[in-house]
């Protein structure tokens, strides 16, 4: 009986995550046909929402995509936007009435996001315990071997960076004065854990960077970037590189667990 109701409420919840997936999307299309012509009146300097706006047209889809780009400009942003500095300066002083259309369906997304995190990871966590309560060959034993270890790595990766989001930040930050982005970053993105988070991750990113793309998007931290400490350049990479083992090691269980018949 408990099952049931366990497994009731488990296909209920991912019925919520994707009503709420739908309503984000439905606020995006709301405001490319209500407030997008308002939003891009302020881009006049910059080059990439003109650019983007004659690139993806006035079709739903193309103007949807026209908003999530602006706001990319006002949030947590793509690569390739970086290369236009001056639609990040413009996006900051877009209206706050405006800005609102673009913070509320991101922050539906993101609900919706974690809520398909948390029941994927309970998917898993029920798998992993239905089939350690059964007897297991030796193949098993390896995919389920395979499947912890990831698990642990990538929770330890994920709370390396929380730890180090909120006791190291400052002092990488301070490294990098005359970054325009780490400055704007520090502005718009502020000092909660998913701020702080998607900072950290910048300053991550920027260290990956080639000489040719930074002189583009951020040329008056390259000096810096160069004398970046190397304790503390490893504090970075060190956490980012076990993720991405983990998500290797993921994608190598599903592989032999679907070869081998394990994953049902």
């Amino acid at each position: 009986m408990i099952a049931s109701h366990l497994e009731f409420i488990y296909y209920i919840s991912w019925t919520v995550v994707f009503i709420l997936a739908l309503l984000s999307e439905a606020v995006f299309l709301f405001v490319a046909y209500f407030r997008l012509d308002q939003m891009e009146n302020h881009f006049i300097v910059s080059h990439l929402v003109g650019i983007n706006r004659k690139t993806v047209g006035n079709t739903p889809r193309g103007r949807m995509k026209r908003v999530k780009l602006i706001g990319e400009l006002t949030g947590h942003y793509a690569l390739f936007t970086m290369l236009d500095p001056y639609a990040f300066m413009e996006a900051e002083i877009l209206p706050e009435h405006l800005k609102k259309w673009l913070k509320v369906p991101g922050y539906i997304m993101r609900i919706a996001l974690t809520g398909a995190v948390l029941l994927l990871l309970w998917y898993g966590f029920e798998w992993l315990r239905a089939t350690a309560s059964k007897p297991m060959t030796d193949p098993k034993m390896l995919c389920v071997a395979i499947l912890i270890t990831c698990f642990i790595l990538a929770l330890l990766a994920c709370l390396a960076r929380v730890c180090i989001s909120f006791f190291k930040l400052d002092e990488l930050e301070s490294l990098l004065e005359n970054s325009y982005f780490v400055d704007r970053n520090r502005r718009v993105m502020g000092n909660s854990l998913y701020g702080r988070y998607c900072r950290l991750s910048h300053l991550s990113t920027m260290l990956l960077l080639d000489v040719d793309f930074l002189s583009k998007c951020d040329p008056f931290a390259m000096d810096e970037l160069a004398r970046f400490p190397l304790s503390l350049r490893r504090l970075l990479t060190i956490p980012n590189r076990m993720l991405a083992y983990s998500i290797v090691g993921f994608g190598v269980f599903l592989l032999c667990g679907n070869l081998l018949g394990i994953i049902a």
